[in-house]
């Protein structure tokens, strides 16, 4: 194999490419925001763009070989991930990033090196070196968020039509967080709009307004009104609102702490069959893929039970594709996160899932060059400082990282 003479040189070098390629992925599927596609499409696209790279690991001269736990790295990876794209289109490329970023910074220091007992100069020096990294990737998630130093403080809570009064009270406190009314600033006053629909679907739709009568009667929805009806998800009857971006918050959440996952069969995989980083690539593509599959069976069983065992509206009513608009950035995201995948599978093998993988998730300084300079997602001059404040913390832990990184990579 091209590798077999491979060293931490080479760990170091994949872990760097990988930081730029994963850090980058991203901004294809964030430049089709506008397009109505199922987040899990975008994530197939992906799988299967990582499915036919994978088969090139053979022209460096790695056998063909399979092992089952590329399927379970599959069961981590595809939903994971698709859940990283929903957070990267209603969240952001940076904050989205920067949250998942974080958490798989702690599930790799939780499994390689409290789990896996993987070599480290100094155990002490080492996680002080992973707070410092927490730091920097926690401030810059931060001051990622295109609301920091917004309040809603400034909104009142006014229904309309008719319904129950305490249950539109109670949606009205979830919704404005139990915030109090702020006082009369001048002779307009700015209000929320809450309107119901009827009781067996109910959505609230909210939005600033400025209006001088405020009864129920004269309050109408316009076009703004109704665009903001989709950044709103009632969850529990009300007890629960969540905004678009939190939905993406939460989806990044998971991204990190089950997707974070997936490299974790890499481990038993070259301890029970000797596997190298590269020959795994092949058994973790193919078991995403058939993951992915799977799913979309799942989906089309469930459509063709809901659609009275129609096949034609089953079909119709799967998530569409999208090729027109979609393929080409599909694509590209796909051999972005493919280059960074063997990376950091590279990465993982020849420094150790503590430092190897978490030392990937420098990623998050790209994405949020990213979303500064191309998406504008961060404004305002002290909020951008103060990013950069953070990503400089973050490379100080990184390079801690690194300088802790003492032996081989006891599962390679």
């Amino acid at each position: 194999s091209v590798l077999a003479g491979c060293t931490e040189t080479c760990g170091w070098f994949a872990a760097t490419l990988a930081v730029f390629s994963w850090g980058t992925f991203g901004v294809p599927i964030k430049s089709n925001v506008n397009v109505d596609v199922n987040f899990f499409v975008m994530q197939s696209y992906k799988t299967m763009v990582c499915f036919l790279t994978s088969w090139l690991v053979i022209f460096l001269g790695e056998p063909v070989r399979f092992t089952p736990w590329g399927i379970v790295s599959g069961l981590f990876w595809v939903p994971g991930a698709a859940c990283g794209i929903y957070a990267i289109r209603n969240a952001g490329i940076a904050v989205a990033v920067g949250t998942w970023s974080s958490i798989q910074v702690v599930v790799s220091c939780v499994f390689g090196i409290i789990i896996f007992q993987e070599a480290v100069k100094d155990k002490a020096q080492t996680m002080c070196a992973f707070m410092t990294l927490m730091i920097g990737l926690i401030g810059m998630s931060r001051y990622s968020d295109p609301s920091a130093g917004k309040t809603s403080s400034d909104y009142v809570a006014v229904s309309t039509g008719d319904g129950n009064p305490d249950e539109k009270s109670r949606k009205s406190k979830a919704l404005l967080g139990g915030l109090a009314p702020s006082k009369r600033k001048s002779s307009k006053i700015e209000k929320v709009l809450i309107e119901s629909s009827p009781p067996s679907n109910e959505a609230i739709v909210v939005t600033p307004m400025e209006i001088e009568d405020i009864s129920p009667e004269t309050s109408l929805l316009d076009e703004d009104v109704k665009s903001l009806a989709k950044d709103r998800v009632i969850l529990f009857g009300g007890r629960l609102v969540l905004t678009r971006r939190q939905m993406g918050v939460l989806g990044a959440v998971v991204n990190g702490a089950w997707g974070g996952l997936n490299l974790i069969p890499l481990h038993y995989a070259q301890r029970d069959q000797g596997m190298s980083g590269a020959s795994y690539v092949i058994s973790y593509a193919s078991g995403s893929m058939l993951v992915c599959t799977l799913i979309w069976i799942g989906l089309f069983l469930y459509q063709y039970s809901k659609k009275g065992s129609s096949l034609s509206d089953a079909l119709d009513a799967l998530p569409k594709w999208h090729v027109n608009e979609l393929g080409v950035p599909g694509v590209l995201a796909g051999l972005l996160y493919s280059v960074g995948n063997f990376c950091s599978i590279l990465a993982v093998s020849y420094l150790g899932q503590g430092v190897g993988f978490s030392f990937c998730q420098g990623q998050l300084l790209i994405s949020g060059l990213w979303g500064v300079f191309y998406f504008k997602e961060i404004t305002g001059r002290e909020t951008i400082f103060k990013w950069f404040v953070s990503a400089s913390i973050t490379i100080v832990g990184i390079i801690w990282l690194s300088y802790q990184k003492g032996g081989a990579a006891m599962h390679r």
